[in-house]
């Protein structure tokens, strides 16, 4: 279980979020809401680790429990779409075959050995989210994942996604509720 209390976090005169508490539940699904520069991304960052909050306490997860898809999609630029996914596992060669499926249930049958700078964005938004899909971590966190998505696209991932996180703790960054009440139990809104 992640456990929030009373989290604080400013940047100078602009405070994002001031004694925030909440819980999440193992295998609960949660939509993170809020308009734009109220503090999803800050609070993902502080959740798992990669930024400090200025008070307040988390509890219940580890860096390593987390896979963390960012708003950009971060692939590297030496590697194909393929690689770039198969590249978090300790025998790439062993999650080979699940990696082919995912990218091609994604619409990238034909981007495998593609590098990212031959890919549109919406297509690195694709092979970053089958990487954190396909990671074993108990806990993801997608930050704005379907942004770069057209319409009937969106609706093919998220189904997807709702498969793929069965099992796990999701939070979720994003503005369409529909996203929501599609793929999370619950909304949190900052």
């Amino acid at each position: 279980m992640i456990k929030v209390e009373k989290l604080s976090k400013s940047y100078g005169k602009n405070r994002l979020f001031h004694d925030l508490s909440f819980t999440v539940a193992d295998g609960e699904k949660v939509l993170l809401s809020a308009p734009s520069g109220v503090g999803k991304t800050t609070l993902l960052r502080i959740l798992c680790g990669l930024e400090r909050a200025d008070g307040g306490t988390v509890k219940g997860i580890s860096p390593a429990d987390v896979t963390y898809l960012f708003q950009e999609p971060r692939l590297f630029p030496h590697l194909t779409a393929l690689e770039n996914v198969i590249c978090i596992f300790p025998d790439p060669e062993a999650a080979r075959e699940k990696a082919v499926d995912l990218l091609k249930r994604f619409g990238l049958s034909g981007a495998l050995f593609q590098y990212p700078d031959e890919l549109s964005g919406g297509m690195k938004q694709r092979v970053a989210l089958a990487r954190a899909l396909l990671s074993p971590r108990p806990v993801v966190f997608l930050d704005e994942p379907f942004t770069a998505l057209d319409a009937e696209l969106k609706d093919s991932v998220r189904e997807t996604v709702r498969e793929l996180c069965r099992d796990k703790t999701l939070i979720l960054v994003s503005h369409d509720l529909q996203d929501g009440e599609i793929l999370t139990d619950r909304t949190l809104f900052l």
